[in-house]
C-alpha cells in the first residue's frame, strides 16, 4: 500500500495550512485594532474637554494680565484682576485633571497590537522548533 503523498498535494495542503495561518493572524489584528480604536474613542472626548478648558484657561489668563495692566496704569480696584486669576487657576485645573485622565487612558492601552505580536512571537519559536527538528 502506497502512503506517500505526491509533491503536487504535499505542496497544496502547504499552501492551504499557509493561508489558514495568515488569516487567523490577520483575524487577531483586526479584532486587536478594533479593541484599541473603540479605547481610544473613549479618551478623545476627554482630551478635547481638556483642550477646550485649557484654551478658556488662557483666555481668562490673557484677561488677567490686561487687568493688571489696566490696574497699573489707571486707579481702579484690583477687583477684576484676582476674579480672572481665580477662573483661570480654576480653568486650568480642570483641563489639567481631563487631560491627564484622557492620556492616562491611551496610555494605557498604547499603541502596538500586543496580541498579535505576542502570538507571532509564538508562531516563529514554533517555526524554530520545526526547522530544527527537520
Amino acid at each position: 500500500m502506497h502512503t506517500e503523498k505526491s509533491i503536487g498535494a504535499v505542496l497544496a495542503e502547504t499552501k492551504a495550512e499557509l493561508k489558514e495561518f495568515f488569516e487567523t493572524r490577520l483575524q487577531i489584528l483586526q479584532a486587536e485594532i478594533k479593541d484599541k480604536v473603540r479605547s481610544w474613542k473613549s479618551s478623545l472626548p476627554l482630551l478635547l474637554m481638556a483642550a477646550a478648558f485649557l484654551l478658556m484657561g488662557w483666555a481668562a489668563f490673557t484677561f488677567a494680565l490686561i487687568a493688571l495692566l489696566q490696574a497699573l496704569f489707571l486707579p481702579s480696584a484690583y477687583s477684576w484682576l484676582w476674579a480672572a486669576l481665580i477662573v483661570t487657576v480654576v480653568y486650568m485645573a480642570v483641563g489639567a485633571m481631563l487631560g491627564l485622565r484622557g492620556y492616562r487612558a491611551m496610555q494605557s492601552v498604547g499603541v502596538a497590537p500586543m496580541r498579535t505580536l505576542e502570538v507571532l512571537k509564538q508562531d516563529q519559536v514554533w517555526i524554530q522548533n520545526e526547522a530544527r527538528s527537520i
